[in-house]
């Protein structure tokens, strides 16, 4: 907190627009260096750093984009916002992650771009979705909005493609309220990126849905003093998950890490076809659990309605009634964690 407060403190004492701007671009060297990337863009969102991302890749109006629909759906609405055609794609039952073999039966000649989204911090399976767009001349844009510092094959993930970062205050690194990064290793598609963020450089967005997306000085601010305790999150985050897994009675299953990964654990889920009772179980002892996602996006009111078959994605659809989020805060106390895990082993 008073590193914060320091930081805070420094950004009111900058006068000019270029004073802010010079301190934006010194928190986004930061993150760039932390992910070991060749830039990072600062945005007001991780919704805008994909919708970005996807322009830069070149994805137009009626283009489709492949992309799984369990995730949260700014995912899917990035695509929408640029009059692109999002493609649904199932998951792997264990990892949750976009499934390589189900994202080549969507491929079609209108396909630009791939969207593997590291659902929860878990890294996809890079090397399959590599693979199909290379042989396709495809773009990758990653939905890294859970997974800051996550790791496939000893690689951060926004780097094998343009990585896309939510820091909402939901998410393991967080401001106040809502910002979000983008990690680019071509100079290149930085410098198309960095025009796009000003009206002057960018005549489009007078005419786009999106506003000015710059990060403010305030959020770069926050998030510059959290940043060096980011790796320490995520080991706390990894200690409580793995004794949470120790507790888990049969039948109830956790999600698992791709080979090769380092999942940072944005959240911690849990599968079982007893959900509720599972979930009145631990609420009964004083636990808080969530359900967040609620519907598929394929099956929402504003997607439905896209020519796609419902039954492709069966094992999105069967999921969705047996997943429940526990609590996985790194704030948590060992006394804490100790009765999450005493609960989850009294479990029937």
């Amino acid at each position: 907190m008073e590193r914060i407060g320091r930081n805070i403190q420094a950004v009111t004492k900058l006068r000019s627009e270029y004073e802010h701007e010079q301190y934006i671009n010194d928190f986004e060297k930061e993150f760039a260096e932390y992910n070991g990337s060749g830039y990072a863009i600062a945005v007001n969102s991780g919704t805008t750093a994909l919708e970005l991302a996807l322009k830069a890749a070149g994805v137009k109006e009626n283009d489709e984009v492949i992309l799984p629909a369990y995730t949260y759906i700014s995912t899917a609405l990035a695509i929408s916002n640029l009059d692109a055609v999002p493609v649904f794609a199932d998951i792997k039952e264990h990892t949750l992650t976009l499934d390589p073999k189900e994202v080549e039966k969507k491929l079609t000649i209108r396909t630009k771009a791939i969207i593997p989204v590291h659902v929860h911090g878990n890294p996809c399976e890079m090397d399959g979705i590599i693979r199909i767009v290379e042989k396709n001349n495809l773009a990758i844009v990653e939905d890294c909005s859970h997974a800051h510092g996550a790791e496939y094959k000893n690689k951060k993930v926004g780097n094998f493609g343009i990585g896309c970062f939510s820091c909402h205050t939901t998410k393991n690194f967080s401001g106040i309220g809502n910002s979000g990064l983008i990690a680019v290793n071509e100079r290149a598609t930085y410098e198309r990126i960095k025009r796009m963020l000003c009206v002057e450089n960018d005549p489009d967005l007078t005419l786009s849905k999106r506003a000015p997306c710059r990060m403010d000085a305030l959020q770069a601010a926050i998030l510059k003093a959290k940043l060096p305790y980011l790796e320490k999150v995520t080991k706390k985050k990894r200690s409580i998950v793995a004794k949470y897994r120790k507790a888990l009675p049969e039948g109830i299953q956790s999600q698992q890490e791709e080979e090769g990964s380092r999942h940072v654990y944005r959240d911690f889920v849990v599968s079982t076809e007893n959900r509720n009772e599972l979930k009145r179980h631990l609420e009964n002892a004083g636990l808080e659990t969530k359900i967040r996602y609620t519907t598929p996006l394929h099956l929402t009111q504003y997607y439905k309605n896209l020519p796609h078959k419902r039954d492709d994605l069966q094992i999105t659809q069967s999921l969705f009634n047996k997943l429940l989020w526990l609590p996985i805060s790194y704030a948590l106390t060992d006394k804490e964690v100790s009765h999450v895990c005493n609960t989850i082993k009294c479990y029937r």
